[in-house]
This record gives C-alpha cells, sequence and structure tokens, in this order.
C-alpha cells in the first residue's frame, strides 16, 4: 500500500507543482513558499469616478477625493457625507490543452462564477479653519482591492505498478487508473481607512495630503481529491482509493503609507498630480490542512494540521499619477489619467522563523524570492472617460462611460518560463440623478484579464462585472 501511494503523490507533487505556482504556494525542493498574486490597484471608489473609467486624479472634485487626489478635498464648501456599495460579479474560465506528463490525461474544466457583494466606501469631509487659514479635513473606508480567483483541475492519472510474489520476484505490471481533482477559490479584498486634508496654497493651485492605513483579508479553500478503483493495497490484493486533502488558507493584512496630490484649478482645464509613498504590505495567515485516506470507504489513515503566524510581506512601489479634466462645456466633461509603479524592482520576502527575545526585538529570518521563483512586471495605466450633465425638470441626469488600459503585477508566464505583461482591459458606463442636497449615482465596470500559467500549459479568463451605488448628502 505505502508504495502504491507513494508512487502517486510523487507523481502528483510533480504535475501540480505549475498549478500552484500561480496560486497560495509554490514548490521548490522540499520548501513551501506561500505568496498570492494580487492584483494591487489601490484605486479610490465611488460611481461618479468608476462610471468615468477612473480616470479621476486630474477631476478629484468630490467627497471621494481622498482615495484618488486629496487635493481636491478644498472645493467642498459644507460638510458632506458619503456611503457606496459594490456588488462583484466574477465570471469566465480556466481552460487547458491536452498534453501528456508522466504518463496523465489532463482534463481542465473550470467556471468562475458568484456574486459578493459589500460596503465599499465611507466618506465624511468637513470644512475648518486652523489659524484662520481653510483646510477640508477627510476621513473614509475605502476598498481599494478586490481579490478574487478560481481554478479547477481534473485529470486521469495512469500510473504502471509491478507486481511481486510472496518472495519478491516481479512477475507482472498492472495499469492504475485515478482521477484527481484539484479546485482551488480566493475572494477577499484589501481595504484603507484614510485620513487627510485640502487647502488652497495660492490661486489656483491645491495641496491635499493623506494618511492610509490599510487593512482587510482574504480567504483561500483548495480541495484536493484522489479516486480510484482496483488500486493496489498491496502484493495479494486490489482495492477503492480516496484520499481528500481539505486546505484553508485566512490571511489579513496590514500597513500604511502617504498620499501628496497637487492640483490645478482653471476656467475649463483642470490638472491633477499625485504620490503615493513606497510601502510594506504585509499578509499575515493560518494555514489549516486535513488529510483523509479511505481503503474501500473505511479510512485508514488522517491527519490534521494547523499553521500560525505566517508572514508574508510584498514591497508595494512609489506610485506616480498624473491626471487632467477639460471642461468642454458647462455639461461635458473629458478627462485623462496616467499611472506608473515599477514593481520590478520590488521584492517578495516570505517569513522562515522568527526566535522570541525577552526584553528585546525578536529575530526574524526571511526568505526574498529570486528572479527564477517570481518577479512581478511594472505596471502603466492609461484611463479615460467623460461625464454629460443633462438638466431636466426631475434633477440634474448624469451619464458617464470610460475606458482603461490597466497591466497588472502578475506576469503572464508562457511553458518556456518567459514573463510578459498581463492586462487588464476596462470599459465602464454609469448614470444617476442629482439634487440639490443629494446625489444619487451609479456605476457599472467590465473588466477582462488573461493569464497563462507557467509551464502548465493553461490560462485563466477573467471577465468580471462590477456593480456600485453611491448616496451623497449635503449638509
Amino acid at each position: 500500500m505505502k508504495l502504491s501511494i507513494q508512487r502517486i503523490l510523487l507523481v502528483l507533487g510533480v504535475l501540480l507543482i505549475p498549478f500552484f505556482s500561480t496560486n497560495a504556494q509554490v514548490e521548490f525542493l522540499d520548501e513551501i513558499i506561500r505568496f498570492e498574486p494580487f492584483d494591487f490597484k489601490f484605486t479610490g471608489n465611488g460611481a461618479r469616478a468608476r462610471g468615468m473609467g477612473n480616470a479621476y486624479l486630474g477631476v478629484s472634485d468630490d467627497i471621494t477625493a481622498i482615495g484618488w487626489n486629496p487635493a481636491g478635498l478644498y472645493k467642498m464648501e459644507s460638510p458632506v457625507l458619503g456611503l457606496s456599495f459594490s456588488s462583484l460579479r466574477p465570471r469566465g474560465n480556466f481552460s487547458s490543452d491536452k498534453f501528456n506528463l508522466l504518463s496523465a490525461d489532463e482534463r481542465i474544466s473550470s467556471d468562475h462564477t458568484g456574486t459578493f457583494g459589500a460596503l465599499s466606501s465611507a466618506n465624511f469631509v468637513a470644512p475648518i479653519r486652523i489659524k484662520g487659514h481653510p483646510f477640508v479635513a477627510s476621513a473614509s473606508y475605502t476598498r481599494v482591492s478586490d481579490e478574487y480567483q478560481f481554478s479547477n483541475v481534473e485529470f486521469d492519472l495512469i500510473e504502471i505498478f509491478p507486481i511481486f510474489n510472496e518472495v519478491g520476484v516481479l512477475i507482472d505490471q498492472d495499469t492504475v487508473i485515478a482521477l484527481v481533482g484539484v479546485t482551488s477559490e480566493l475572494e477577499g479584498g484589501i481595504d484603507a481607512v484614510n485620513f487627510g486634508f485640502g487647502t488652497r496654497l495660492s490661486g489656483n493651485l491645491a495641496f491635499g495630503f493623506s494618511l492610509n492605513i490599510y487593512g482587510g483579508a482574504v480567504q483561500r479553500h483548495t480541495n484536493f481529491l484522489i479516486t480510484g478503483d482496483n488500486i493496489p493495497v498491496n502484493n495479494f490484493q486490489n482495492g477503492s482509493l480516496n484520499l481528500t486533502t481539505l486546505s484553508a488558507d485566512s490571511s489579513s493584512f496590514g500597513g500604511f503609507n502617504f498620499t501628496i496630490g497637487l492640483k490645478h484649478d482653471g476656467e475649463r482645464f483642470d490638472a491633477g498630480l499625485v504620490l503615493r509613498t513606497p510601502f510594506s504590505l504585509n499578509q499575515k495567515s493560518l494555514n489549516y490542512n486535513a488529510f483523509i485516506f479511505k481503503i474501500n470507504g473505511v479510512v485508514a489513515e488522517t491527519d490534521t494540521t494547523i499553521t500560525i503566524d505566517l508572514l508574508t510581506k510584498y514591497e508595494i512601489p512609489l506610485m506616480v499619477g498624473f491626471g487632467i479634466g477639460y471642461n468642454v462645456s458647462e455639461s461635458l466633461l473629458l478627462a485623462f489619467d496616467a499611472e506608473y509603479r515599477h514593481f520590478s524592482a520590488q521584492q517578495i520576502k516570505i517569513r522562515q522563523s522568527i526566535t522570541l527575545v525577552p526584553g528585546a526585538d525578536n529575530i526574524e529570518e526571511f526568505l526574498i524570492l529570486s528572479e527564477e521563483q517570481w518577479q512581478w512586471s511594472n505596471v502603466f495605466i492609461v484611463r479615460a472617460g467623460t461625464e454629460y450633465l443633462n438638466e431636466t425638470g426631475i434633477g440634474t441626469i448624469p451619464f458617464r462611460a470610460g475606458i482603461g488600459y490597466v497591466p497588472v503585477p502578475t506576469p503572464d508566464t508562457d511553458i518556456n518560463g518567459v514573463r510578459t505583461t498581463a492586462v487588464s482591459y476596462e470599459f465602464s458606463l454609469g448614470t444617476g440623478i442629482h439634487w440639490e442636497l443629494i446625489k444619487l449615482d451609479l456605476a457599472y465596470n467590465y473588466s477582462t484579464l488573461s493569464l497563462e500559467s507557467l509551464g502548465f500549459a493553461a490560462q485563466s479568463n477573467n471577465r468580471n462585472h462590477f456593480l456600485t451605488a453611491s448616496f451623497t448628502g449635503y449638509f
């Protein structure tokens, strides 16, 4: 029995290394390295900005400005409260061509599905004066990055096992077929609590600053199942085999950085410059693993392990963003944004050990992923959007649209290990109704992203739908 199990797991280990390389863990020799290929978009929120394709760095003139360009806060003349709710509907598929590897005939089948909704932002701003100088202060909660990944792999494992007689002499060979299935799903996101202000420096030039404290959580659930009939249990009998491994990873985030913004407001032309300082985003995780092995429906072996205090540090680079807004008329606004993040120079660090030192700082040892193991792509984002305000007898009805070219840090990696930048294409529409003291806005975003998996001849095609509804009330 042990020989059969060991050989099956050996083959599976070789097969599934590439699969897990784009998910929760990568195995190099005997070492398990845990990290996640997150998108790390770190954008603001709000239905108006999303309806304009997130081209908002140069516009940024409402209650959500602290998440985009805090310099735009200075235009708020009274206390304002805003809330946004979002719903993510992930769709798409995971597919791969058949290939033979260690006698494995692979069949890939996967569909993204589900609906996830929650509060995506809560904002409050109020004008204040400090030594006679006017400021507009703001506090907010913002969901800055939604994360969802799904993969499902099924294939037949075909192996030839030797058959020995009672004295250990090889007398025959037996072909064994086992069905292998692996399902992995991650869901959650990164949040930020922001505190900041905006103020006029001189003339049409404004300055803004915010402190961003990051939190949030993600959960990954992975199910690993092997089933097979007529498996050699020993030299004298065959049996039905069932091997199940259930894995749950729960992670929380921590870190902080600053946003510095400048904004020029002209009669028709607005421009904004935004810097988000680099920082280390810490992911603390707990892993639960349950192993169940059955022969002929009878439990033969079980094992449960819980690993706590896992720590991964993601170095997030400086973000430099520039945006413009052009008022073609009082009713028509055009906007354009560009952002750059130098991710390729940043590292991922995984804590390998920690030594507690009474009365002093603890000693931590980290493994830094090499370029061969993982390397991010640089990100240069371009967005464009528009807004048209239609005055009606029941209120002002805005019409918005936007597009975005949004590369992600997680690279495309072909079967030869060659990395290229993966790009998400985004499209958006928005509308709403505005009265004097209340604004209701609605935005729909559609994004596409295709990722090729290292060494697995597989591709994940995401087609995500995102709906945001915002309420803004003036006091």
